[in-house]
C-alpha cells in the first residue's frame, strides 16, 4: 500500500526511531525513576497505538479489510497494554 510518494514503511521509519538508551540496573533506585520509566512507556506506546489505528483506517479505505481487521486487533492489544501500564503507574 502506498500513500502519496512514500510507502507506509518509509514514511514511518523516517519519522520515528526505536533506539532506546536506558540504564538497566539490577534494582530500581527510586520510585520516581520507576514512575518516569512507566510514564515513558505509556507515552511511547500511545504514539504507536495512534499510528496503528491510523493505518487500520487507511487499510479499510483502500479495501484491505483483512489487514484492517488485524491492525484493529493489534490496536486492541496495545490499548490493553497501555491500560496495564497506567495501572502500574498508579501503584508505583
Amino acid at each position: 500500500m502506498k500513500r502519496g510518494n512514500n510507502s507506509y514503511e518509509n514514511r514511518e521509519h523516517n519519522n520515528h526511531s526505536h533506539e532506546h538508551r536506558h540504564n538497566h540496573p539490577d534494582h530500581l533506585h527510586s520510585a520516581s525513576r520507576l514512575k518516569a520509566l512507566i510514564s515513558h512507556w505509556v507515552e511511547h506506546n500511545t504514539g504507536h497505538l495512534e499510528k496503528i489505528e491510523e493505518y487500520a483506517k487507511l487499510a479499510e479505505e483502500e479495501g484491505k479489510s483483512e489487514v484492517a481487521e488485524h491492525l484493529a486487533e493489534a490496536a486492541s492489544h496495545m490499548r490493553k497494554a497501555i491500560e496495564a501500564l497506567e495501572s502500574a503507574l498508579k501503584h508505583a
